[in-house]
């Protein structure tokens, strides 16, 4: 048999098989003689009986637990091994077409190589790896995004933008609704591809789907490596995925709980009921790859008619699930709750609940994930676990909650920008006065401010919590008399009515940190006085606390700097304290106070010109988030990434893996824009 029929000889054998050729030197990592001669070579086989490349496994063998290759496998056709350089000695056959793809990056040992062979590194690999790596990078941006926002930042599904395509199948009382959205809706495609062309590597807007597709075989496989998007998955998905969160739940048995709460036997836990909702472009294609899984998992159904649908349900190690299928969507959960999704075309869907509709309106514009909450109902269902446990916890009742006082509900989205990504969150029904305006500190700032976080209006704001404490009782778990206590404090500085805005500031001086915290007072009397009334305190302290103080004079201004003094000795687990100095100033109507005298100094020298207001990163993310607002945060990346990527990682890792994406970042920030409407908007520039 000749192992080159069909195909081209490769350069240096003998044009005729029965010719003898030369024996030239076998190189180190030529394969061992192969006979006969149409046998496969060593390194042609999947080791650990792995099936071949484009074949199943076995019926009842599990899938090989490998993280390479990676699928799917590559679509061009597979080639010579790269380190086929040379003619093939007589007596030994290059693979067929069709065996070990031309992966562009070393062969794993035993897979393709001979054992003990050495492959020499070829130029392109790391190209070939910087390339993926590029994509990596992108989507840990997009997804984490995208996944930190579902998890803790509550977005929803609105209609302002794109209309949900799963929302009509979730259950009316569903409390918790979470979407993302693979196809990109709407704008989010040019926007996506706009946001990630400002780095390295993204300029080739021909490949970004690809690139897309990748990302998500990537995530999907990390959740199991024989799950590839694009072949289990984009088939039969319209793109949309969503899960719908019930009041309620089902007793199951975890035993992983006994130990943490000191115990051997299995402890029962309450599980939300929950639904998984797909949106389907393929009902047929859907239904084959369940069935195919469940029978490739060794899974049973057992098959019953709801609501004019077949539901099925499954059973593995006591632990119950189901699923359905309706012309537009695949529904898996637990049982109850693929039922009430099923008895939504009688009793109604999320779509018509009035509190989501609520939340939809206060949307603008497509996204990549979006969500829906009812706070009542999940804080009520805390409250109930928590009256249930109070008796094992030695106490008498849980606190008891004013949910009158709680948002109607909460929503928000991540979205693209051309040049950020966006996480809004949107409380409702709450009607809370709110004094939003522009940031007056910041035009105060040092311009080498690196990070801020601001608050406006604090007196007044810590004024109307303590009075909603007082009104509210004891049912705040707070006693009325710890309150007073807190109240007669305040009073000793004559009340918190003369704070008007704060902010604490982090500064980088040509690599030097520092920074304090500025207080905005009426005027400059106000200013001066509780300056001094501070000062006063300080005296009357040092002689029994060891706290010292002096002044200086700077550009006409006076530094008090009151000196904590080195603690003697210490401990173990509390090390002796340097001595910390802290220089304290008034500039106008601000109340200055930082680490030294550094930071006093650097306020005293700010102009409008050179502050932190003028910087443009600044102004970018501020005009981004909302300049006014009840309060914001900045963070300047491009001025920290160094820092905080050499301390995490190696120098060389980073300079060479990580530095040349972050240097396409702009700043990060997010403001709190008060209202009968509360929106707390997050922002991630590039540049």
């Amino acid at each position: 048999m000749n192992p080159f029929e069909g195909q081209e000889r490769p350069a240096g054998l003998p044009a005729d098989d029965n010719q003898t050729a030369a024996q030239p030197a076998v190189p180190a990592w030529a394969p061992q003689p192969v006979q006969p001669q149409d046998a496969q070579p060593q390194w042609a086989q999947p080791v650990y009986g792995q099936p071949q490349y484009g074949q199943a496994p076995a019926q009842g063998q599990p899938y090989p637990q490998q993280t390479y290759p990676q699928q799917p496998y590559p679509t061009q056709p597979y080639g010579q091994p790269p380190y086929d350089q040379q003619a093939a000695p007589q007596g030994y056959a290059y693979p067929p077409q069709g065996y070990a793809p031309q992966y562009q990056q070393p062969y794993p040992a035993g897979m393709y190589a001979p054992a003990g062979s050495e492959l020499p590194l070829q130029p392109v690999v790391a190209k070939s790896r910087t390339h993926k790596f590029r994509w990596a990078i992108a989507g840990a941006i997009v997804m984490s995004v995208a996944l930190v926002t579902a998890a803790g930042a509550f977005v929803l599904s609105g209609a302002s933008g794109t209309k949900s395509l799963t929302a009509s199948m979730a259950p009316k009382n569903t409390w918790m609704f979470v979407e993302l959205r693979t196809d990109l809706p709407g704008d989010q495609h040019q926007k996506l591809a706009d946001f990630l062309s400002h780095f390295p590597g993204f300029a080739d807007r021909a490949q970004f789907d690809n690139a897309l597709d990748e990302i998500f075989n990537r995530i999907t496989g990390s959740i199991s490596p024989d799950l590839a998007y694009t072949s289990a998955f984009k088939p039969w998905m319209e793109g949309e995925v969503s899960v719908a969160v019930l009041p309620g739940g089902q007793s199951m048995t975890l035993p992983s709980l006994a130990p943490m709460m000191g115990g051997t036997a299995p402890m029962s836990a309450m599980v939300p009921d929950a639904v998984a909702l797909v949106a389907l472009k393929d009902r047929a294609k859907a239904e084959s790859w369940v069935s195919d899984e469940l029978s490739r998992n060794h899974v049973t159904a057992t098959s019953q008619t709801y609501a004019g649908e077949t539901m099925y349900t499954l059973a593995d190690s006591g632990e119950q699930g189901a699923y359905a299928f309706t012309n537009q969507d695949l529904i898996l959960g637990t049982p109850t709750a693929v039922k009430a999704a099923l008895d939504t075309k009688s009793k109604g869907s999320l779509a018509d609940n009035a509190n989501y509709q609520a939340a939809m309106k206060s949307l603008s514009g497509d996204a990549l994930a979006r969500f829906y909450m009812d706070p009542k109902v999940y804080v009520g269902s805390v409250v109930d676990s928590l009256s249930m446990l109070a008796p094992m916890l030695g106490a008498s009742a849980a606190p008891a909650i004013d949910l009158s006082k709680m948002p109607s509900w909460i929503g928000g989205s991540v979205r693209a920008e051309s040049d950020r990504m966006v996480m809004e969150t949107m409380a409702g029904g709450t009607s809370a006065a709110a004094d939003n305006h522009t940031s007056q500190i910041a035009t105060r700032l040092p311009g080498d401010t690196v990070a801020v976080i601001e608050g406006h209006s604090l007196g007044s704001q810590v004024n109307k919590l303590l009075d909603s404490l007082s009104s509210a009782g004891s049912s705040t778990g707070i006693a009325a008399d710890q309150i007073k206590q807190v109240k007669d404090a305040i009073a000793l500085i004559g009340g918190v009515d003369w704070i008007q805005d704060a902010a604490v500031a982090v500064t980088d001086t040509n690599g030097t940190f520092g920074g304090g915290l500025v207080v905005q007072t009426p005027d400059a009397t106000t200013a001066k006085t509780k300056l001094a009334m501070l000062t006063n305190f300080v005296a009357l302290a040092g002689g029994s606390t060891g706290l010292k103080s002096g002044t200086e004079t700077y550009n006409g201004q006076t530094i008090t700097v009151i000196t904590v003094p080195q603690t003697s000795t210490g401990t173990a687990a509390l090390p002796a304290t340097p001595a910390i100095s802290i220089g304290l100033t008034v500039k106008d109507n601000l109340i200055v106070a930082g680490y030294q005298d550094t930071f006093a100094k650097a306020v005293i020298d700010t102009t409008s010109s050179n502050a932190l207001s003028a910087q443009s990163d600044y102004s970018a993310v501020m005009n981004a988030v909302g300049s006014s607002n009840m309060g914001s945060f900045y963070l300047n990346v491009p001025a920290l990434e160094d820092q905080i990527g050499k301390a995490a990682m190696s120098s060389a890792s980073w300079t060479t893996n990580y530095k040349p994406y972050f240097d396409h970042f702009g700043g990060i920030g997010y403001a709190v824009i008060g209202g009968d409407t509360t929106t707390v908007r997050v922002v991630l520039m590039a540049r």
